[in-house]
């Protein structure tokens, strides 16, 4: 005897699985509820995609030949419920096809995830009703022969037991569409897109798109739309929609899936009113390569459509107004900004290559001048591949050509605006450019980072806090932003709620420089214990620019001399950390020697240390505000 053909046993579609072998529908590895009729409908509309499987057909495989029942009514139900749980529609289909007069067509995505042994599977690929709902399937009511008063009886219970059912339906129909009214979505998060291509080399792609969904959404200012890196966290995960919408803050969720056939992409895309995980749009688009970009654009507006919002003109501007992209530049660049966001130092050699590849395939690509400003801007605060005053000229030429290109990228706006902040020290003109930003996406979340860690220094510390609580709701999960929260708050002098900021950028990251920020928190609120603690744990995650010894040595100066022996050991101990000079002059500036402190700020000042513009805000210089050297200096850096 040969051995009986093998049949699916798990088949994924978009964010869905059908496991067959289970009789189990999930979305997102989360189980839906769904009953047996429909899910078995569905297995045999599977088994045959892109075909025309008739209402006789299903008939056939639904219900054995002496079962009395409505077919007709029993099909359409079953379909009817089977679309529910899909979130499809009859009228907008972007799974299961009305083909009038005839049955139903299998027309989205599907592919086969597992095998399984099914030794009775029909010739024509169709799984009999039993291999579909197992042995143990609910047996349907068959006719009887004669009807005795204890049946009249059990039938109409089971009548009225139905139209109690259908009552609550009803009720429930009725609640669920009063509960969405266009108009209450405010704020949204992009879930990962899926990768449905089968191949691990075609993540970027996903990734990609669905940071690009996020950018453009994100653009619009009646809506609060989740960072990328907040949304990533759910890449994964197993929770349901509400759980993660009540961590996000959030009143709807965008999933779905990107596949990628030759040059041709897919993006197979709903809409969740994530309060009561009720679907409220869905649909497919197929575009070539070099029109997804647009592709984007136009998924962004049937989204702000959806939900009731009402887009603006410049952002109706900016969403018809794009260059077409050349399919293999669009592609290059995909890549570029999947390695940039992993932000390691070979990861952002990568992007830089990929970016300027980008460019050389179009030159009109203003989002690869974008992402190579970005890139540069990168390299220049950490030093990670070129010098920073090299990797910051690049910054500046790349962010001015992708404005030349295209005014209205936000993301070339706030890295024009950082290198004026950090390396011109040209506040005036870098506000100018983080406003011009925020107006382009107001859910920019790095925008208000940055433009927060520039008003900080300005002394605008309302301004500074309200901009990096924005960033914050923008990206909750963003150790990057709680830090940075953390040091506005420090110089506001809010101490206690500083250290509340550390401590989540602590849980969330390893940096040993959120461990010495934390630790000067404490210095200034006279807690030298804590703050010895938290220099410990800086040197344990990077004893290179804080050596255990060094920190030891403090240890036992405060054991020795107290505050004092702190500070003057503090001067030796931090030789080696960026920015000594800076350092050292709050210790000098601490210990009455006002003349190294002055010293120290110079030379600061002279190596154009990004902390000499803590001027204003270093609660340690309050003895020499009033010194003409402390004037001049604050003159020449040109704080208010």
């Amino acid at each position: 005897m040969g051995t009986a053909p093998a049949s699916p046993a798990l088949i994924r579609f978009g964010v869905f699985e059908a496991d067959l072998r289970a009789g189990e529908l999930r979305r997102s590895g989360v189980k839906v509820r769904i009953q047996d009729l429909p899910f078995r409908a569905l297995a045999v509309l599977l088994s045959r995609p892109n075909e025309v499987v008739t209402r006789e057909e299903l008939r056939q495989a639904l219900w054995p030949g002496d079962v009395f029942v409505d077919f007709d009514r029993g099909i359409s139900s079953a379909l009817k419920r089977l679309r529910d749980a899909l979130g499809d529609s009859a009228d907008n289909p972007i799974f299961i096809e009305t083909v009038e007069r005839h049955g139903y067509r299998w027309i989205g995505p599907a592919s086969i995830v597992g095998p399984s042994r099914a030794p009775d599977s029909r010739s024509d690929g169709v799984p009999p009703a039993h291999a579909v709902a197992g042995e143990n399937a609910p047996q349907v009511l068959r006719s009887p022969r004669r009807w005795t008063i204890p049946m009249r009886w059990a039938v109409l219970a089971a009548i009225l037991a139905v139209v109690v059912a259908a009552s609550a339906v009803f009720v429930s129909f009725r609640w669920n569409n009063r509960a969405f009214r266009p108009g209450s979505v405010h704020s949204i998060a992009v879930l990962p897109l899926e990768n449905l291509s089968g191949d691990p080399a075609q993540d970027y792609l996903a990734e990609g798109m669905t940071d690009e969904l996020t950018t453009d959404l994100a653009r619009i200012s009646s809506l609060r739309v989740v960072s990328r890196t907040s949304a990533r966290h759910y890449r994964s995960t197993t929770k349901s929609l509400p759980a993660i919408a009540n961590e996000l803050d959030v009143d709807a969720v965008v999933e779905g899936s990107v596949r990628k056939e030759g040059d041709v992409v897919s993006v197979n895309i709903q809409l969740i009113d994530a309060r009561n995980d009720r679907h409220l749009w869905a649909d497919v688009l197929r575009r070539n390569l070099g029109g997804a970009s647009a592709m984007q654009n136009e998924l962004t507006e049937a989204i702000a459509h959806q939900v009731g919002v009402q887009l603006t003109p410049l952002e109706k501007q900016y969403f018809s107004g794009h260059h077409p992209i050349d399919p293999a530049s669009y592609q290059v660049y995909l890549l570029g900004r999947y390695y940039w966001n992993k932000r390691t130092p070979d990861a952002l050699a990568k992007a830089e290559g990929y970016f300027q590849d980008a460019i050389a395939r179009d030159p009109k690509n203003a989002f690869a001048f974008a992402g190579l400003s970005d890139t540069y801007v990168l390299d220049a605060l950490f030093a990670v591949n070129l010098p920073p005053d090299e990797a910051s000229q690049k910054a500046r030429e790349a962010a001015s050509h992708a404005i030349a290109l295209d005014d209205s990228l936000a993301e070339a706006h706030c890295s024009a605006a950082y290198v004026r902040f950090f390396k011109d020290w040209d506040f005036v003109g870098a506000e100018a450019e983080f406003r011009r930003a925020l107006q382009l996406n107001p859910n920019f979340a790095t925008a208000h980072q940055w433009y927060a860690e520039m008003l900080t220094v300005l002394g605008r510390h309302a301004d500074a806090i309200a901009q990096i609580r924005q960033g914050e709701a923008l990206d909750p999960f963003a150790p990057v932003l709680h830090h940075v929260a953390g040091q506005v708050l420090q110089d506001a002098r809010q101490y206690s709620q500083a250290l509340e900021e550390y401590r989540k950028a602590e849980t969330e990251s390893d940096w040993s420089w959120t461990y010495v920020a934390a630790a000067l928190a404490h210095r200034r609120l006279g807690e030298y214990d804590q703050a010895l603690k938290e220099l410990h744990m800086a040197s344990k995650l990077n004893s290179s620019e804080l050596a255990p010894s060094a920190v030891d040595a403090l240890d036992r100066a405060y054991a020795k001399s107290g505050a004092r022996g702190f500070f003057t050991q503090s001067i030796i101990a931090f030789r080696q950390y960026p920015h000594p000079a800076y350092d050292r002059a709050l210790d000098y500036a601490v210990l009455g020697e006002k003349e190294k402190a002055f010293e120290s700020l110079e030379e600061a000042y002279r190596n154009h240390d990004l902390d000499v513009l803590s001027l204003l805000s270093s609660p340690e210089l309050d003895p020499l505000r009033s010194d003409p050297r402390y004037l001049d200096l604050k003159k020449r850096t040109g704080l208010p």
